[in-house]
């Protein structure tokens, strides 16, 4: 991509290519979606909408659970000129009343002027509750015109209402402007990015309701006019192997996800199954919107290396919402800084460890694009040196205008064009290192612990499910910080010998005793609808005493 371009401009590009999706169902059905023929039923749908009055500028919501569908959407809002706003369906919600909720809140704070959902989900809305009533349409209400000529916006418009995903409070609408998006696609795909061209595959079942499956792998891929396998989420959490198996079936070269996803697949997919696998020819191996745990991608890489995986494919990376997506992306595979840990906690300094010290390893995730800053900052907002923990701030051409219709969050975050991302880290010979969020640090004694460190720990303890551990502080305007362990256990597991694990791991790992370990059934933590954490939500509950049949083992035991 030489110039900035609008998303309804990348599509009529690519749509003079050969290039195009392929769509893989919750229920494996896969649909041939060549760019040549989205662009104009796009175009048609686009049409539909305008015939119901949508003009450009209006804000259409998506709730699709049809990945197809999904997409054929998208790209119809955008042709109109008016701005997406994508939702996450019930299925990935947890139960009905939860997507209920989160549904309204969204549509409501975006003020959306219309839905675009399917027959069975419309029900489940409950517009009518909400103070102004949008629209509820059909695919099938918007098909039969003819295709328009897209829609002609400005860069600096609109083009991407974009909701956090609401992990440590109640989701924001991020608003992205064509230009702000165009520059963080340019980067990814550019040289210090993925170097990325026309003949990658990229294959993805990141959902689409949020940016790293959205902007990271649908919207790069237009931009490249390269292929796509765009799977369902749904899919790949009811079979782990069929994302490998899309990769090794259609010779997928780009793949993102989070660290859990990297962890199933070691854990659940079996050595009879990895026989008939080629990953050979995936270079990029993303790995980035939660904390990265280094013996993740390590188990990953030997457990696959018969298939022709490469341990230096891995590219870990750091980005947020509020700046589109990518921060930083890092090269050369798995990097490693082994930090003294006593210091960390201590001196809030990440000094490099000699002889038999305590270590943390964090994993590097790389350097700014060109064009883009970062700084790690202090309270007062002071430039720190190198190795030295602190807030990570961002500022460059693909950040968000701001919070919709919400000052006193946007002016929060937002400072002389820094934003202030509410992630801790520290930079060493310039790349980042991401310790944690502001917000959760945890104070004992005048020493700070980050808990993605502390939940590092236990993650390894007999019993426990894959990403079934939250740790948090409870602050006292007395007394110290109290910490609190929430473990998810198999039915199977005594919840004595998983708190007693957990304890002893992080006695050893960070010189810290836990003073409350909560051990429960899966499913008990909050989760966004991407799989994240709800830290502060869980910390809510716990102090609430509504965790589901929590059994608390105290200190002494």
């Amino acid at each position: 991509m030489t110039a900035p371009t609008t998303i309804a401009a990348a599509l009529a590009a690519a749509a003079t290519t050969d290039a195009g999706l392929t769509v893989i169902e919750h229920d494996g059905r896969t649909v041939a979606r060549p760019y040549a023929s989205l662009h104009p039923d796009a175009c048609a749908l686009a049409a539909g909408l305008v015939s119901r009055g949508l003009t450009p500028g209006r804000r259409i919501a998506l709730v699709l659970p049809d990945v197809d569908d999904f997409i054929r959407a998208f790209f119809a809002v955008a042709a109109a000129g008016c701005i997406p706003v994508p939702l996450c369906p019930p299925a990935q919600a947890g139960d009905v009343a939860t997507f209920t909720r989160q549904s309204r809140h969204v549509v409501a704070a975006a003020g959306a002027d219309a839905i675009i959902t399917s027959a069975d989900v419309a029900p489940l809305l409950d517009v009518s509750a909400l103070p102004t009533t949008p629209r509820v349409l059909t695919l099938a209400d918007l098909a039969g015109a003819d295709p328009m000529a897209p829609v002609a916006v400005s860069l600096d418009d609109i083009a991407l209402l974009q909701f956090t995903s609401g992990s440590t409070a109640a989701p924001k609408g991020v608003v992205l402007t064509g230009r702000a998006l165009a520059a963080n696609i340019a980067a990814i795909l550019g040289p210090r990015g993925l170097n990325g061209t026309s003949a990658d595959v990229a294959v993805s079942w990141l959902p689409l309701y949020h940016d790293m499956g959205l902007i990271g792998m649908l919207l790069s891929s237009v931009y490249q006019r390269a292929s796509a396998v765009i799977m369902s989420p749904v899919l790949f959490l009811k079979r782990p192997t069929a994302w490998l198996d899309a990769i090794s079936r259609y010779g997928g070269t780009v793949s993102f996800a989070p660290n859990f996803a990297y962890e199933l697949c070691r854990r659940r997919v079996k050595p009879s199954q990895i026989a008939t696998l080629d990953l050979s020819r995936w270079r990029i191996a993303g790995c980035g919107a939660e904390p990265i745990r280094p013996e993740s991608l390590t188990g990953f890489a030997e457990h696959f290396a018969s298939t022709g995986f490469r341990a230096s494919s891995f590219m870990p990376s750091y980005g947020l919402a509020e700046h589109a997506l990518a921060v930083t992306l890092a090269h050369h595979g798995i990097r490693v800084d082994r930090v003294n840990a006593d210091r960390l906690v201590r001196e809030s300094k990440a000094v490099p460890v000699i002889n038999g010290e305590r270590a943390v390893r964090i994993v590097c995730c790389g350097t700014p694009f060109p064009g883009h800053e970062l700084r790690i900052v202090d309270d007062a907002f002071a430039t720190l040196p190198e190795r030295h923990v602190g807030a990570i701030a961002v500022k460059g051409p693909s950040l968000m205008a701001g919070y919709y219709n919400d000052t006193d969050a946007t002016a929060a975050v937002l400072h002389d064009g820094w934003l202030l991302t509410g992630d801790l880290g520290y930079l060493a010979n310039g790349e980042l290192f991401v310790c944690g969020r502001t917000k959760d640090l945890i104070i004992r004694q005048g020493r700070k612990y980050h808990p993605p460190d502390l939940e590092s720990a236990i993650a390894g303890t007999d019993g426990l499910p894959l990403a079934g551990v939250v740790v948090f502080g409870i602050t006292s305007v007395e007394e110290a910080d109290t910490v609190v362990a929430v473990l998810e256990a198999r039915a199977s597991a005594k919840a004595d010998d998983v708190a007693s694990s957990a304890r002893r791991r992080v006695r050893e790992a960070a010189g810290l005793e836990l003073d409350e370990v909560v051990v429960t059934p899966p499913g008990t933590i909050p989760r966004t609808t991407s799989g994240k954490v709800r830290r502060a939500e869980t910390r809510a509950r716990f102090e609430a005493g509504t965790l589901l049949r929590p059994v608390s083992l105290s200190a002494e035991q």
